[in-house]
């Protein structure tokens, strides 16, 4: 009766992961909508004193790629090796800022260029497109998860590294191509 106790319990515990998951699916469902039906805008952006708009992305984005690789350390060292309450700190704040700091390049992505998927696109757009709207997918799909009580042990660990490796794919598909293609001038 026990071992059957125990598999119900952690069948109804894994039941929350498809409400969080449906989530974050809506989110990176909805940004794609929107960057194909209402964008691109026919307005100019803002360099911010760079030569051209995928500059000013290229750079602001490497900035959040160094916050996100010291977001999987911390988190490593959090999850793994018990550290200390400034660690922690450091975790939540280089996380919101990096999350603020992926806004800008979104909107410019969307608004710009659209969400770029099928006839037209290359594939290095289209997967740029994708992996972006999964990272925002995934991102909110892990801060439901962070508030949300009984969440099964691994799903924290998994979103966390989608959010990752999302970013990191959407990073070498433009930010790492420009910079290859275009160098490193402002």
């Amino acid at each position: 009766m026990s071992l059957l106790t125990d598999v119900v319990t952690v069948s109804r515990r894994n039941l929350i992961v498809v409400p969080v998951l449906l989530a974050g699916a809506a989110v990176a469902v909805a940004l794609g909508m929107a960057g194909t039906h209402f964008w691109p805008g026919t307005q100019p952006l803002p360099t911010w004193g760079f030569s051209a708009p995928q500059t000013f992305k290229a750079y602001l984005s490497s900035a959040v790629l160094v916050l996100i690789v010291g977001q999987l350390l911390t988190a490593v060292w959090i999850y793994r090796f018990h550290a200390p309450k400034p660690v922690h700190v450091f975790h939540r704040l280089s996380g919101a800022l990096a999350f603020l700091l992926s806004l800008p390049v979104a909107f410019y992505c969307l608004y710009s260029f659209g969400f770029q998927f099928g006839t037209g696109a290359t594939r290095r757009v289209m997967a740029h497109s994708l992996a972006g709207v999964v990272f925002y997918g995934a991102f909110a799909s892990k801060m439901l998860t962070l508030r949300l009580k009984r969440t099964p042990g691994w799903l924290l660990p998994v979103l966390g590294g989608l959010v990752f490796t999302s970013f990191v794919l959407a990073w070498a598909l433009a930010a790492l191509w420009w910079f290859r293609t275009v160098g490193f001038a402002r």
